[in-house]
C-alpha cells in the first residue's frame, strides 16, 4: 500500500488524467443552447428573468419565451401554466414535446408567488432528462441549475466508481482470474473522482485552463480528503474485504469527495475537518444501500459466471487426456472459422 501511495504524490496526478481531453469538457460547459419557456406569457417572463443571471433587465441570450412556430427545436423545455385546470393548447405543446424528444418540464406557479421553487423542480427534472454536455452547459451559464446538475454529476460518478468496484470484484469468485488488480482499480476510481471534481467546478460557472483549475482543485483537496479516501478505497479493495464493501467505500469515498469540492466551490473556501467527517460517514451510509442494490442485481450474473467456469474445470482434464491420447493439440478440433457476413447490396 505505501509503494502505491506514494506514487499519488501532487507532482505525479496529472499524469493519471494527462490523456483525458480535458479541453473538450470545457467546451461542453461553455457550448451554446436553447431552453424555451412555453405558456403563459406573463408567467414566462418572469421565469426568464428568475432563470437569467442578469435578472429581468438582462434576459440571458439562451433563454427564449414563446417564440413563434417553425422555429428550431429546442436544447430543452419549460412549460409553464398557473395552478388549475390544464389548458388543451398546454397539453397539445407537452406532446409535440414529446413527440420531438424534447427534454422537458411542467412548473405550476402560483401567479401571487415567486417562481423559485418552480424553477427549482424544472432544473432538477430537466438536469436528470439532459444529455451529459448539455447538462454541464446548463449549470455553467444559468445558477439556478447549479444545484441539481451538481447533484447529478456526484451520483452519477460514485455510482459508476461502485459499479466498477464491483465488476472487479468479480474475479474473485473466479479463482483463475484472481490478480493484483488494486494499483489498475485506484488510477481508474481516482481519474473519475478528478473528472467529476472538474466537471463540478465547471459547472459552478468557473472557467479557466483546464490545468489550472485542476491545480486548484487538487491544492484544496490533494493534501486531505482525495488522498485520504483513496487510501480507504486501497483499503477496500483488498481482497478479503468482500465485494459489498469495496462498492460501498468506492460510492461513498467518491460523493464525499464531490460534496468537499461543491463545499469548496459555493463557500469559497475548503470544507473543514468536522464536514468532511461528516461528508465520509454520510457517503458510507449511501455506499452501503447502493452496494446491496447493486450486489443483489448482478448475484445472478456472478452464479452463472461461477457455473461456467465450474463446468469448463471439470471438463480441461478429459480434453488434455484425449489431446495426448491422440497427439493432437486441444485447440487442433477447433470448428473451422465462420465464413465472413454477407452485406446487403448498396442502394444507389
Amino acid at each position: 500500500m505505501g509503494k502505491f501511495t506514494g506514487s499519488l504524490k501532487l507532482a505525479n496526478v496529472w499524469r493519471v488524467i494527462r490523456e483525458l481531453d480535458l479541453h473538450a469538457i470545457r467546451d461542453q460547459a461553455k457550448a451554446p443552447f436553447d431552453l424555451t419557456i412555453y405558456g403563459d406569457p406573463q408567467l414566462a417572463e418572469r421565469m426568464r428573468g428568475a432563470l437569467s443571471p442578469g435578472g429581468f433587465a438582462a434576459p440571458h441570450r439562451y433563454l427564449r419565451v414563446n417564440p413563434p412556430a417553425g422555429t428550431i427545436v429546442p436544447t430543452a423545455a419549460i412549460v409553464v401554466m398557473p395552478r388549475g385546470a390544464r389548458s388543451t393548447e398546454l397539453d397539445q405543446t407537452l406532446s409535440a414535446l414529446a413527440g420531438a424528444r424534447v427534454p422537458h418540464a411542467l412548473a405550476i406557479v402560483d401567479p401571487d408567488q415567486p417562481v423559485d421553487v418552480a424553477i427549482a423542480d424544472a432544473a432538477q427534472a430537466l438536469a436528470a432528462a439532459l444529455p451529459e454536455q448539455d447538462r454541464l452547459a446548463f449549470a455553467h451559464h444559468l445558477p439556478a441549475f447549479r444545484p441539481a446538475v451538481a447533484e447529478v454529476i456526484i451520483e452519477e460518478t460514485a455510482r459508476a466508481n461502485a459499479s466498477f468496484a464491483f465488476t472487479s470484484g468479480l474475479a474473485e469468485t473466479v479463482p483463475i482470474l484472481t490478480a493484483p488488480l488494486n494499483l489498475g482499480d485506484m488510477v481508474v476510481l481516482t481519474k473519475n473522482q478528478l473528472v467529476m471534481g472538474y466537471r463540478l467546478v465547471l459547472a459552478s460557472g468557473r472557467d479557466g485552463e483546464p490545468k489550472t483549475l485542476i491545480g486548484e482543485l487538487l491544492g484544496v483537496l490533494g493534501g486531505g480528503l482525495l488522498f485520504r479516501q483513496m487510501a480507504r478505497q486501497l483499503v477496500g479493495l483488498i481482497p478479503i474485504a468482500g465485494i459489498v464493501p469495496k462498492v460501498a467505500i468506492a460510492y461513498g469515498g467518491t460523493w464525499a469527495v464531490g460534496r468537499a469540492v461543491m463545499f469548496w466551490v459555493t463557500e469559497g473556501r475548503p470544507a473543514t475537518s468536522e464536514a468532511v467527517r461528516t461528508f465520509s460517514r454520510e457517503g458510507l451510509e449511501r455506499g452501503r444501500a447502493v452496494a446491496k442494490d447493486i450486489v443483489a442485481r448482478g448475484r445472478t450474473g456472478v452464479a452463472r459466471a461461477s457455473n461456467r467456469f465450474t463446468r469448463l474445470r471439470t471438463q480441461l482434464p478429459g480434453l488434455r487426456r484425449r489431446a495426448r491420447l491422440s497427439g493432437e493439440a486441444p485447440h487442433a478440433s477447433s470448428p473451422p472459422p465462420l465464413p465472413p457476413p454477407q452485406l446487403p447490396p448498396v442502394q444507389s
